[in-house]
């Protein structure tokens, strides 16, 4: 179960990067640029092939897209 929930929180986390950095009308190669973070990296965390992050470059990005971080953890 718990497995599950961590995919379920990655997941949801993946999603939400993506729907902040449209609503920017930001690249994901900006993005990644920006936040010092692999483009390829971003990409597959966008497509949720690589779901995991780290709380620091969730903070990076929460930085550049202007999101409080409690906002990629809800649906």
């Amino acid at each position: 179960m718990e497995e599950n929930f961590d995919r379920d929180m990655y997941t949801m986390v993946a999603k939400n990067i993506k729907k902040f950095r449209e609503e920017a009308h930001m690249s994901l190669e900006e993005l990644a640029l920006n936040a010092e973070i692999d483009v390829n990296y971003l990409k597959r965390l966008e497509k949720l092939i690589d779901i995991k992050i780290s709380i620091y470059d969730l903070y990076k990005i929460s930085v550049i897209l202007e999101v409080s971080l409690d906002k990629f953890f809800l649906k």
